[in-house]
């Protein structure tokens, strides 16, 4: 709380200036299934390191996208609402998406297990990793 006398202010981090949109192609992933399935954000997560979730809105048309971005300026986005639901556009990696997607085809295969089906360990050592429970696939985290 700002009254406080001890409250602090954080720095927003520095972020490298993202590229214009390079290509758009359709995509099976959209907004609405990621919206709707936690454990499957939970697997995006474990399975795209570094990778943040944000919701995007475009200055122009006003419409509201969900992106995946890296620190290096790549960003993947597909629309919340509108015509193109089913189109993914991106700028630098192209790979940010196909990675999403494996991400979700793992996370259908397995059945679309719920958050309960994975674990989470920190070892003394400081490193970390999720698994899931049933199949033993396992994601090191960064610590």
């Amino acid at each position: 709380m700002p009254a406080r006398s001890e409250a602090r202010t954080y720095l927003a981090p520095e972020r490298p200036e993202q590229p214009a949109a390079t290509g758009a192609r359709p995509t099976g992933l959209t907004a609405a299934e990621i919206r709707r399935n936690c454990p499957l954000r939970l697997v995006l997560a474990f399975q795209m390191p570094g990778t943040e979730v944000v919701y995007y809105v475009d200055d122009n048309t006003g419409e509201t996208s969900f992106q995946l971005q890296r620190g290096d300026g790549s960003w993947a986005r597909v629309p919340l609402t509108g015509d193109n639901q089913g189109m993914v556009t991106f700028g630098g990696d192209e790979g940010l998406w196909k990675q999403a997607e494996e991400a979700w085809a793992w996370w259908d295969n397995a059945g679309r297990p719920a958050q309960d089906r994975f674990g989470y360990t920190r070892e003394a050592d400081g490193s970390a990793y999720a698994w899931h429970t049933p199949s033993g696939s396992r994601w090191n985290l960064a610590g």
